[in-house]
């Protein structure tokens, strides 16, 4: 191993963040009374968050990227659909498929789910001095843009083929 070079414990950055979200997530529970108030699980919550990435999405690009059956994700997308989260139109340039995007209610849902989410964070770190806190977020910011970076600004669950018409 060249001078200088720390060698790197398996694991090490990863049981760290685990066990920092361990010791920050959920702490008032906000989170999880926002999902029993809007009726949705947490397969929900990413398939709704994946749908507003990819902008449109057909079931066959969704099932791509899940573990679920098509059987199961098209359920799902139906529940979603009557709850008035996803929206499900026939694709203009193609008929035959059906573009699913999210509503304006899904939107709204996932962006109060970020906030109480960066709410149970902040509330997690409380205990941290300032400095550390402001030396912490610093670290995460940059090790965020260097991810976003390494994927060309696409997160894990980019779309892998083409959008659909809107």
């Amino acid at each position: 191993m060249p001078r200088g070079r720390a060698r790197i414990e398996p694991n090490r950055a990863g049981d760290a963040l685990r066990r920092l979200v361990d010791l920050v997530s959920h702490r008032s529970g906000a989170v999880f009374k926002l999902m029993n108030d809007a009726a949705v699980t947490l397969p929900q919550v990413l398939l709704i968050s994946r749908v507003e990435k990819l902008g449109s999405a057909s079931l066959s690009d969704l099932a791509e990227g899940s573990t679920a059956s098509a059987a199961a994700l098209s359920q799902m997308i139906e529940r979603l659909v009557q709850q008035g989260l996803l929206d499900r139109a026939e694709d203009p340039v193609d008929r035959r498929r059906k573009a699913i995007r999210v509503t304006a209610r899904a939107r709204a849902l996932l962006r109060k789910l970020e906030a109480a989410r960066s709410a149970d964070y902040e509330l997690g770190l409380a205990s941290l001095g300032d400095g550390l806190r402001t030396r912490l977020a610093a670290m995460l910011e940059r090790v965020v843009a260097e991810l976003e970076n390494a994927r060309g600004g696409d997160r894990r669950d980019s779309p892998r083929g083409k959008e659909i018409a809107r």
